[in-house]
């Protein structure tokens, strides 16, 4: 990596954020915008549909920085959101913010460095987390710089498990690497399955150890996916993201580990399912789990992990009733 010694780029960034009914905390992101060091920004609010004072704000905010285009539009999902504001970027580099968020103020100095400095298709920075009640602490993620390939950023968060690997906000993308990739409506962690797509393909990939981005935590977070209305939905995106990476071709030991990796997430969730006694979720992910098993059973990694997934596999009932006896 280069020195930590900032050199000023004047690169413009795009900057989509999906808005709605976020009055209450909007302003603090849209402020965290206007003082960033590196102000060469296209600021794009899509307002997707809000009922409160929402729309109004955003409105107020592009009469008084010229940087800020407004779009206003039917309620459609964050996907759909993001997209528009996709569709209308003009930068050399996009960002994707979420509305109840907000950065450091040298949050696009710093990104935009790396990514020059490593001619980085994709820059990845560390987060702090702030609670319901505004505490803020750090995540558990270990943060270093580093730079590696795209092999290295599929294994972040489908063989290594960070979630935060998943998501969009985070991150700074050069605008010609993720052309024709686009977030798939009414699919939750859709970001999950915009990476795996941007990831799929060769490029560089940076991550710096700063911790540049404020992420509000709440029960509607992509962080804390094990909701009751959100749970099959999150194991469908997981097999859907294996069989993405499956027809990129990937390296062998690579798919192995992700296969592996998510027959545990399934397992995971299941086991989730029947310890909060949500009998009509946990037959669902039952179903998916047996189906990408039969799939994916060749591709397990290790002995044990081979018995113990067939014994899933074979008897969930007593696998699944023995795990819950444990958990009470």
């Amino acid at each position: 990596m280069a020195e930590e010694t900032l050199t000023s780029y004047n690169d413009l960034i795009s900057v989509v954020i999906p808005v709605y009914n976020d009055k209450k905390f909007l302003p603090e992101c849209l402020q965290s915008l206007h003082n960033q060091t590196h102000e060469n920004l296209q600021i794009i609010l899509v307002d997707d549909g809000s009922t409160d004072k929402t729309y109004s704000i955003c409105d107020n905010w592009a009469k008084n920085d010229k940087r800020i285009h407004v779009i206003h539009q039917a309620r459609g999902g964050v996907a759909a959101a993001r997209n528009a504001g996709l569709y209308s970027a003009k930068g050399e580099y996009i960002s994707f913010i979420d509305s109840d968020d907000y950065l450091d103020s040298h949050f696009y100095e710093k990104m935009l460095k790396a990514a020059k400095d490593n001619n980085a298709d994709v820059v990845t920075c560390f987060e702090r987390i702030i609670d319901r009640k505004g505490n803020t602490r750090i995540s558990i993620w270990h943060e270093m710089n580093r730079v590696g390939d795209n092999i290295s950023f599929l294994k972040e968060f489908l063989a290594q498990g960070n979630p935060a690997a998943a998501v969009v906000w985070n991150k700074l993308y050069k605008k010609s690497f993720i052309e024709g990739i686009s977030f798939t409506r009414g699919n939750f962690l859709e970001s999950m399955l915009f990476n795996v797509e941007a990831g799929c393909q060769k490029g560089t990939f940076v991550w710096i150890k700063d911790r540049l981005y404020y992420h509000r935590v709440d029960e509607n977070s992509e962080l804390n996916p094990m909701g009751r209305q959100r749970i099959v939905s999150t194991v469908r995106t997981m097999a859907k993201s294996v069989d993405i990476i499956e027809s990129h071709k990937p390296p062998y030991d690579l798919l192995c580990q992700i296969k592996t990796k998510a027959l545990w997430k399934l397992e995971h969730s299941y086991s989730y399912c029947l310890s909060n006694d949500w009998i009509e979720e946990g037959r669902k992910v039952k179903e998916i789990y047996m189906r990408n098993y039969d799939k994916w059973k060749s591709n397990i990694v290790g002995t044990a992990n081979r018995m113990k997934l067939w014994f899933v596999r074979l008897l969930p009932t007593i696998f699944f009733l023995k795990k819950k006896q444990n958990i009470d």
